[in-house]
């Protein structure tokens, strides 16, 4: 009788929804197949779950995490903690709980085996296996309908029922089968506005507590016209067409052939371009429209119409000669033609004659139509070759950029001359030159470049007409030496720059401390520097050269880089006489660029008498008591400031007055 009540009180529950499918429309089968899996779906879900041996059971066995169960015990008499108690293991794990609650928790997917042992039966294990879903959200699509209405299709494949809720009020409107992409019947909202819809999927013999995923969704009285906005030309088969759409809208795209009708070609929700492929853009142009499709009324709201071009070009003597054929050309504004990259003309007509060219240079075209509305297609890149007799000039100015990867080279050319690509020589130590490289843009990095080996550099080019350069001017990059002297004076020097017709400006030396950051900057005409400036903070320097051109427009050249470390120049007495008279009294030693330093002094024998890393003097004593006069062994641990580690070791004589 309990069960009864219970099925009924579920078929109650789910009344409202199932008379709203009916209401809606005539009952077809599908509705009919639907209202029965969700009456079963009910009928089932309602059940207890008996265990293994029926001595207890459980709301559900089956849902999605987190599920909460409740334990039912249906043995009288039984689990009783003061005369026959029981425990109960809900998740399998070992751990028995006498007098356990009666609603658990499973808060991780997974499967469990729920136990009860009741030790007062002579078979004390009853169980049930408990299955705990992960919680997945169903994606699922809300299609607009002119009228405020609208249609859902799920496109999940999770759940063996989807529970649809249009206004997201709390009572389903349709719970359905799967079925591969489910489409609701249409749903009218009243009153019109936005709204908030949710979808949960379910399993059959499960509880019904998975998450809803929701959507927010504005009613249409009507479906506005979407916008093609681009059709794009990406090779001979291939067209891109980029389009504006609204919210919860489904798409359909239409096709035709030259002067063809339009036909069917493709579906679209929620995404702006599509890519058409398998086509013959060179004997044929296309036309596209897209459709605002209304599933509730079968009906559409097209766009505006845009086509593609077949675009020839054709290289003749002096004249690269272009034409093109389209349609829909009523509603063509004019036609713009870029060339090389770069806006060129535009014109009504669908021909051009372009005398402006440089013969034996490569021009690429493309034609976009330019529709009422703002809506563009562009058409495929066409290239033709021109015919030139001209010599090109040569390149004159090469820069050169020397670093610890070798050298980089960078140079300008004429733009009246499109070079097929670059010719590289290279000479070592004065010697001829040599064809080392051919590369096509502007710059070279030659990452075998030393500066023992004094490379230079000339550069010349084949241009599109197969004319050679002359041979380009002579580059070689700056070669910095430098020495240091035992009074840490460091003198610099280097080769004069070459590589700009107009020569070298000044040079500009710049030194750097061990972090990298500049100190100073020397600009000077020479080639030759000495710094002698006393830089006690700066033990560890490097040293760039700069040579500035006297052309503004070209970037600087560098040298390679020098680094010096100065010497630490220790000093320290042969002998002390630690007297009190304030003359020689300790011993210590000392110098240039010292961070860190341990003295340690040591008698003739070896042993240690005194050890300090304070930088303070030796007093010729040892624990308080003089020491008499004699030769000892000192050893110095020091750390410069350029990072170095280095011992120093040497003898004083101790000498009483």
């Amino acid at each position: 009788m309990k069960n009864s009540t219970t099925i009924l009180t579920r078929i109650t529950q789910i009344r409202r929804p199932v008379l709203k499918l009916i209401h809606f429309n005539t009952l077809t089968l599908q509705h009919l197949f639907i209202l029965a899996l969700i009456l079963a779906s009910f009928l089932t879900n309602a059940q207890p779950y008996p265990s293994r041996l029926g001595r207890f059971q459980v709301d559900f066995k089956k849902g999605c995490a987190p599920l909460t169960i409740n334990f039912t015990n249906l043995l009288p008499g039984t689990c009783i903690p003061s005369s026959s108690p029981c425990a109960i293991d809900y998740e399998n794990t070992g751990i028995l709980v006498t007098n356990a609650p009666t609603t658990h928790t499973y808060n991780a997917p997974g499967t469990y085996t729920l136990i009860v042992i009741y030790q007062s039966l002579s078979v004390q294990k009853d169980d049930i296996t408990i299955t705990v879903d992960q919680n997945l959200q169903p994606n699922f699509e809300i299609h607009s309908c002119a009228g405020d209405k609208a249609s859902i299709q799920v496109v999940d494949n999770n759940y063996n029922q989807y529970v649809i809720d249009f206004n997201n009020d709390g009572t389903p409107e349709y719970i359905l089968p799967y079925t591969n992409n489910i489409i609701t019947p249409p749903y009218a909202y009243v009153p019109p506005g936005a709204y908030t819809t949710s979808v949960r999927g379910r399993h059959l013999n499960s509880a019904d507590n998975c998450t809803a995923k929701t959507q927010l969704f504005n009613t249409l009285s009507s479906l506005p016209a979407p916008t093609t906005n681009t059709l794009t030309s990406l090779d001979n088969t291939s067209l891109k067409l980029d389009f504006g759409i609204a919210a919860n809208i489904q798409y359909k795209l239409e096709i035709a052939v030259n002067s063809g009708g339009f036909q069917q070609y493709q579906t679209f929700f929620g995404v702006s371009s599509f890519t058409a492929t398998g086509l013959k853009l060179d004997p044929n142009y296309y036309c596209f429209r897209l459709g605002a499709y209304d599933p509730c009324n079968n009906t559409y709201t097209y766009s505006n119409v845009v086509c593609s071009d077949i675009f020839t070009a054709t290289a003749q003597s002096d004249v690269n000669q272009l034409t093109w054929n389209t349609g829909n050309t009523a509603s063509v504004l004019n036609y713009s033609i870029t060339r090389n990259g770069i806006n060129y003309v535009i014109i009504g007509a669908q021909s051009l004659n372009d005398t402006d060219i440089i013969c034996k240079t490569n021009y690429c075209y493309q034609i976009t139509n330019n529709y009422v509305g703002g809506s563009k297609s562009i058409s495929l890149l066409k290239c033709v070759n021109s015919f030139s007799n001209k010599v090109p000039t040569g390149i004159t100015d090469v820069g050169s950029v020397v670093s610890g990867g070798g050298v980089d080279l960078s140079w300008s050319q004429d733009p009246n001359f499109t070079p097929q690509n670059y010719i590289v020589q290279r000479s070592a130590n004065g010697g001829i030159y040599n064809f080392f490289s051919n590369v096509t843009p502007t710059k070279l990095t030659d990452n075998t470049y030393t500066t023992e080996g004094k490379y230079c550099y000339k550069i010349n080019y084949i241009d599109k007409c197969d004319n050679v350069s002359p041979p380009g001017i002579e580059t070689c990059p700056i070669q910095l030496t430098g020495t240091l002297n035992k009074s840490n004076v460091i003198s610099l020097e280097w080769s004069a720059y070459t590589g700009w017709k107009n020569g070298v400006k000044n040079y500009t030396v710049e030194k750097y401390n061990l972090q990298g950051s500049l100190i100073k900057t020397i600009t000077l005409t020479s080639t030759t520097f000495v710094d002698d400036v006393a830089d006690p903070g700066n033990q560890y320097v490097q040293y760039l050269i700069k040579a500035q051109p006297n052309d503004v427009a070209l970037a600087g050249s560098n040298s390679n880089v020098v680094v010096f470390i100065k010497n630490a120049n220790l000093y320290y007495p042969t002998a002390f006489s630690p007297n009190g008279d304030n003359l020689n009294d300790g011993f210590m030693v000392s110098g240039q660029f010292i961070v860190r330093m341990s003295l340690k002094i040591f008698d003739r024998w070896g042993a240690l008498i005194f050890v300090t890393d304070k930088n303070e003097p030796w007093n010729g004593q040892r624990e308080g008591k003089s020491l008499p006069p004699s030769t000892y062994i000192w050893k110095a641990d020091i750390t410069d400031l350029a990072g170095r580690t280095f011992s120093k070791e040497g003898t004083v004589a101790l000498i009483q007055n």
